[in-house]
């Protein structure tokens, strides 16, 4: 990280130096002579390490014999470590090693160590390798092959930091950083309640939605409303109706109005089909392939999309109003989540993915998506999964057979129409609370940038 040429010059008595010369960057690795195989000794994984606080949060004990003889990175107390490796690197994965009573200390040689001299606190050092900006230029200057990139050595020792003459100026630094940082950290944790309680209130409602809860009254007033049982057994005919062998899953269905039907996913759909394993580029040509990452919330985000050149597959794959993508492969949490297209622009869609595609009239593919993300809904995609190395699978068969309560299409429309208007509530509370988090995030990192150039101790807490 070289040093900024924005004309701001450093405080009187400041100086620039490289982390290279204040610190010793992955020190050797001891002897441990006369320590025996049994002795203690704390070993520090990636993953013990907090992205938000930059704080050890589960160390382990082990013994010095097992992992003595591995090239584990060694440390003691008062070092910082710095995740080199991208994604941890990008996250913020750093944090000084807490006291260690052993005075052993290994971890992933995924980290850089910095161990600190006599001129800079190891609290300073950790702040500077934490702040955004230099991440964001670490991230610049990695090496290594794709997949496997790393922020060199070499690039932390050459990097440069603001440094205050004393070593009370740097804690008095810390101290205001450290006040304003509570504050900031007190924000987010009440926004973090706030996003919860409204991912609640989203769940609550497509619970009401799928159990007839959100309409008794709509159900007063229209209780002559023909059920869609007739119009079911006509839509695919003896190819389409249900059978013994349709596992129905053991779980365990909500209690529904008498006037709905429990169907399958198969029975009520006109089409289950696979999307395209052709090639998809960022560059803008040729039609726009939904991938697993568009669906978001039960709906589509159009943001990176990817684009394939059109030919007979693509076209006989092309998507239409409100046909449902059903997401088959993706991490274990995340599988099985779904969406309703309604775009104006033609799209096609992966293979990760499945459309389903219903008859208007009899089904309104707005209320199977509140289904399948709904509680049981997700619950049912657990339970149906299997498992991969990385990954988790819904196949087309155990989409099809995937129990569904389905109201009559009148009161289909009402429930899309009630719900549709408290969920698009939610998510402009989510959307507020996401801008108002970014605000924070980039309020410590104004801090950061103040303390670091030597404009927090002028201008006092801000």
């Amino acid at each position: 990280m070289k040093k900024p040429e924005d004309g701001n010059e450093l405080p009187t008595g400041w100086a620039w130096k490289t982390i290279g010369s204040v610190a010793e960057v992955n020190p050797p690795r001891p002897k441990y002579e006369g320590f025996s195989d049994d002795e203690s000794a704390t070993f520090i994984p990636m993953a013990a390490v907090d992205d938000e606080s930059g704080t050890v949060v589960s160390p382990e004990e082990r013994t010095l014999g097992s992992i003595r003889r591995k090239s584990y990175l060694t440390f003691t107390s008062g070092d910082v470590l710095f995740a080199k490796i991208t994604p941890c690197m990008e996250n913020g994965k750093s944090a000084i090693v807490p006291p260690i009573s052993s005075g052993l200390g290994f971890g992933s040689t995924e980290f850089h160590v910095l161990r600190p001299s006599p001129a800079v606190l190891p609290e300073y050092l950790w702040r500077f390798v934490r702040q955004k900006s230099y991440r964001q230029a670490a991230e610049e200057n990695m090496s290594g092959s794709v997949g496997q990139m790393r922020v060199p050595a070499a690039y932390v020792k050459d990097s440069v930091l603001p440094l205050p003459p004393t070593i009370d100026e740097q804690r008095a630094i810390m101290h205001l950083v450290d006040a304003i940082e509570e504050r900031h950290t007190r924000a987010t944790a009440h926004l973090r309640v706030a996003r919860r309680a409204v991912r609640r209130f989203r769940q609550s409602v497509l619970a009401a939605a799928c159990s007839g809860r959100l309409t008794p009254d709509w159900r007063e007033v229209h209780a002559d409303t023909q059920s869609v049982e007739r119009a079911l057994t006509e839509l695919g005919g003896n190819k389409r109706r249900r059978t013994s062998d349709d596992d129905l899953s053991d779980l365990a269905l909500p209690e529904v109005p008498e006037s709905y039907v429990i169907s399958t996913i198969s029975r009520a759909s006109i089409m289950l089909q696979y999307g395209t394993s052709k090639r998809a580029e960022a560059i803008n040509a040729g039609v726009p392939v939904l991938r697993m990452g568009n669906i978001q919330d039960g709906r589509l985000e159009l943001d990176e999309l990817k684009y394939t050149p059109m030919d007979h597959e693509i076209e006989r794959l092309m998507l239409e109003e409100g046909d449902l993508l059903f997401n088959r492969t993706n991490s274990p949490e995340l599988v099985g989540k779904s969406a309703v297209f309604h775009e104006l622009k033609p799209m096609t869609f992966a293979s990760y993915l499945i459309r389903l595609r219903f008859t208007p009239g009899v089904v309104e593919p707005d209320f199977v998506n509140y289904w399948i993300n709904s509680a049981w809904g997700k619950a049912w995609a657990r339970h149906v999964k299997t498992d991969g190395v990385s990954q988790s699978n819904i196949n087309g068969t155990k989409l099809g057979a995937m129990p569904l309560p389905l109201p009559p299409i009148a009161e289909q429309r009402e429930i899309v129409h009630r719900a549709s208007r408290m969920l698009d509530l939610a998510d402009g509370l989510l959307a507020r609370i996401d801008a108002a988090s970014r605000g924070v995030e980039h309020g410590s990192q104004s801090v950061l940038v103040k303390a670091f150039r030597g404009g927090l101790m002028q201008a006092g807490p801000v």
